[in-house]
């Protein structure tokens, strides 16, 4: 017997405690109560709606969890409850574009249901948005705004905390904007690799292509390509009534080119003072909504017929090296 234990060797020994590591997550999670009505919202979480008594109770926050509920169901039970009160209250369509996470942005997912959610609700639906937002792809930021142009009723973005760059130009495509009293928008420069593309697009003025080479040169043309073609769909798609109620491009030349840093915040003083129609008017509700939520209960899944074992699973389970257990 103990011949056969010591044949197996480390890498037996990982993939024995991997497959009863997966098979209690599995035991665990099938133990959990089962969740209906899977709903995604627009660039944000998977939230579960519940019944409207179980998302009343869990308005109450008295310090207890209800049975087989995490911290992290709790929350998403929360967030989707005070988002249904907010609909019922507005007599509106909301839509949530919220990102907490670093790999969570505006992207062709986020269009999609946006547009979906625009088309589904009629032409005239009074829409509101709840913007909480880094920013994101320029395409889908594009769509989106697009969508929002033609859509005849009226729109209101919500910006309890910040909302960034392609989160701006979404904000001021809606007809107001509703900001908290310590919320931010910032401008809205293309970006090529984290560099802002006005700034690259200057090297075609301050070094000659003899001083810029092959890649530079090419990445310098597109940037500038960029900052014109961004110029004129911002231009074209943020509501008139940021402008004044005319069809200046001031606005926009200026959060694209005035030389700010791309994360240089404008508070809601200096929105209002730039001609923005911004209110701080902001309920308290959706404060709670744009919550960070909690972390949820992990559950560790790898894979059993991989080649390798990669180091945060060696470390859990207290192996010796990676480079020692590689198959």
């Amino acid at each position: 017997m103990q011949d056969i234990l010591g044949s197996i060797g480390p890498a037996g020994w990982l993939g024995i405690a991997t497959v009863a590591v997966v098979i209690l997550g599995a035991l665990k999670l099938a133990a959990r109560p089962q969740r209906r009505d899977k709903v995604r919202p627009a660039g944000g979480r998977t939230f579960r709606s519940r019944s409207a008594s179980t998302a009343t109770a869990l308005q109450r926050d008295d310090g207890g969890l209800p049975p087989g509920m995490s911290p992290a169901d709790v929350h998403r039970a929360r967030v989707e409850a005070g988002t249904e009160a907010f609909r019922e209250a507005r007599g509106s369509v909301v839509v949530r574009i919220v990102h907490h996470l670093n790999y969570e942005y505006v992207d062709e997912y986020t269009a999609i249901e946006v547009i979906d959610a625009l088309r589904k609700a009629g032409p005239d639906a009074p829409v509101d948005i709840i913007l909480h937002t880094p920013g994101g792809a320029l395409h889908a930021a594009q769509q989106i705004l697009h969508a929002l142009k033609h859509h005849r009723g009226r729109k209101t973005a919500f910006i309890p905390y910040s909302a960034w760059s392609a989160g701006t130009m979404i904000a001021l495509a809606c007809d107001e904007i509703v900001l908290g009293s310590s919320a931010v928008i910032g401008p809205i420069d293309p970006q090529y690799g984290g560099l802002p593309a006005p700034l690259l697009a200057e090297l075609l003025d301050d070094k000659g292509p003899d001083h810029i080479n092959d890649q530079m040169l090419v990445i310098a043309k597109m940037a500038r390509q960029a900052v014109k073609e961004s110029k004129a769909f911002a231009c074209d798609y943020v509501n008139p009534v940021h402008n004044g109620g005319n069809e200046s491009c001031a606005l926009t030349n200026e959060l694209i080119g005035s030389g700010r840093n791309h994360q240089a915040p404008i508070m809601p003083q200096e929105a209002k003072a730039m001609g923005l129609n911004v209110s701080t008017d902001m309920p308290e509700l959706l404060f709670q909504i744009c919550q960070p939520p909690p972390e949820d209960d992990s559950m560790l899944m790898v894979n059993i017929f991989g080649s390798r074992v990669d180091e945060k699973t060696a470390a859990l389970l207290d192996l010796k090296a990676l480079e020692k257990l590689a198959r």
